[in-house]
């Protein structure tokens, strides 16, 4: 149970990002499925925005080098970067063999410190979990290695982020425990490792089972549990006709297979190829469960971008039939993709089937075990506002744009500020404001000197003063520049209340 609760805090935790922004939840929430309601665009293999191989995925840092300053992304600028592919569930992931679309976290889980193997089978869970903290589109920054993850947890207060915690880990953080004491209580000593971290996180993550669905209690017995209409809709799932169950075998409504369905042409994603090498494999993503799916806001590993757009659980299966303008590329589609037959009359009672009676409404309303904190990142227009028109143009009537994506937590030691679109080279200042500055505002000034090419980030220390929570602080960049009026270019103010 301590390793439970400790991979749990760690799971809701946004400090185990290196800006303090995502916390593995982020992309993973309860009430949409186990996935990511936030919709993000990913332009594809050919970096074009508006084009057929756009993906809808999920939004993630915003590009930082190695030494956490932020730096221009080819592909997102000074915008959250995005994933490639939509983030699956973590719902029912602990009877996986592989996770990722792909299937690359497999089930032997080796140590990311030591190179060591830790656990030879079955650990396809703990593999998984040691890849977002140190990627650098979804929760790090360039080159961020598991030392610099594990030494930042063993001085922040566990999920000092979040508000409304649930029974659970409020009980746990009512004594105030630091993360190494936390890891003692689960593990014997206060070592913090990333083998430790990943055997948490997915002990938590193997609590995470939906099986109270409507389906389940009609198999169990109780014939009420589904309506007369999906009823029909489970028989017309059990046909050989609609082939259903071909590859979401019940109970687990996957077989955890990988099939290539025809969505988008393989060049655009090699998918499961990339791991294996086998041609064969081109194409090919993991069959996802089909539990809890009519809570996902978006389908498929590239979030539903069809030849046609997605509407609801009847286009689905329409695209499956190739119909209403849905069409499968041909490059290694599944030779069982074009023999799905189904009826007209039989599609509305097998889309309420998959909507109606396999949503675990534990998961729908996030109750134990699927119950969550409140992320720092949902009350973001509580804490961090950027007020627009507050700003002064510089050279050639450019207005500096000011990076504000850092929560102001007191006691924090990752916040930090950025800006683009300066005077490269120029003296700059950071100046913090008690209120709207005018000439006779209190403020300090923190001098940063603008890069080459016209971007900078301002690293601070928010001191762990209870005086300064609720406090409203105004801050902005000042840019030393002969082309803006009283030769001073500003970036937009930002409002920070320290929370």
């Amino acid at each position: 149970e301590p390793k439970r609760v400790l991979g749990k805090l760690l799971f809701w935790d946004e400090q185990l990002s290196s800006d303090d922004t995502m916390a593995c939840g982020t992309c993973h929430r309860p009430q949409f499925g186990g996935g990511d309601p936030r919709v993000a665009l990913h332009p594809g293999p050919d970096t074009l925005f508006g084009t057929p191989d756009d993906r809808l995925a999920s939004p993630g840092m915003v590009h930082a080098d190695d030494a956490d300053d932020y730096e221009l992304d080819p592909l997102f600028g000074f915008e959250p970067q995005v994933t490639p592919r939509t983030a699956p569930t973590v719902v029912n992931a602990a009877y996986a063999p592989e996770l990722f679309w792909d299937g690359r976290a497999g089930g032997t889980f080796v140590d990311p410190e030591t190179g060591n193997i830790s656990l030879p089978f079955g650990a396809a869970l703990e593999s998984q979990v040691v890849g977002p903290p140190v990627s650098s589109a979804e929760m790090a920054h360039t080159s961020r290695d598991w030392s610099e993850i594990t030494a930042k947890l063993a001085t922040v207060r566990p999920l000092a982020l979040a508000t409304d915690l649930p029974p659970d880990l409020a009980a746990v953080m009512a004594n105030d425990p630091s993360y190494p004491d936390l890891f003692a209580a689960a593990f014997g000593s206060g070592a913090i490792t990333a083998e430790r971290i990943a055997f948490a996180i997915a002990t938590y993550e193997r609590t995470l089972i939906a099986d109270q669905t409507p389906w389940d209690r009609f198999m169990a017995g109780d014939t009420s549990a589904l309506t007369a209409s999906q009823q029909i809709g489970w028989q017309v799932f059990q046909s050989q006709g609609a082939r259903c169950g071909a590859c979401h075998t019940p109970p687990f409504f996957t077989n955890q297979s990988f099939r290539n369905i025809g969505l988008r042409p393989v060049a655009e994603d090699l998918g499961r190829q990339e791991v294996t090498g086998n041609p064969g494999d081109r194409g090919r993503f993991r069959v996802p469960t089909l539990r809890n799916a009519a809570l996902k806001p978006r389908l498929f590993h590239n979030g539903g971008v069809l030849s046609s757009p997605l509407e609801n659980m009847v286009d689905v299966i329409e695209f499956y039939l190739g119909i209403d303008g849905h069409v499968h590329f041909p490059d290694n589609l599944d030779p069982i993709i074009p023999t799905i037959a189904i009826a007209p009359q039989d599609l509305p009672p097998l889309a309420d089937f998959l909507t109606g009676g396999l949503v675990d409404p534990r998961v729908a309303a996030e109750t134990f075990p699927f119950d969550r904190p409140t992320l720092a990142s949902e009350r973001r227009a509580e804490h961090l506002v950027v007020i627009p028109g507050t700003g002064n143009a510089g050279s050639g009537g450019v207005v500096p744009q000011i990076i504000a994506q850092s929560p102001p937590a007191s006691g924090s030691n990752s916040f930090r500020l950025g800006i683009h679109s300066a005077l490269p080279d120029a003296p700059a200042y950071v100046g913090l404001f008690t209120a709207p500055p005018t000439q006779t505002t209190p403020r300090r000034l923190f001098p940063v000197t603008i890069g080459p090419e016209g971007y900078a980030t301002w690293h601070a220390s928010i001191p762990p003063s209870a005086s300064l929570v609720g406090v409203d602080l105004y801050a902005q960049w000042l840019v030393s520049d002969g082309g803006a009026v009283g030769r001073v270019a500003r970036t937009d103010l930002v409002r920070l209340t320290v929370f």
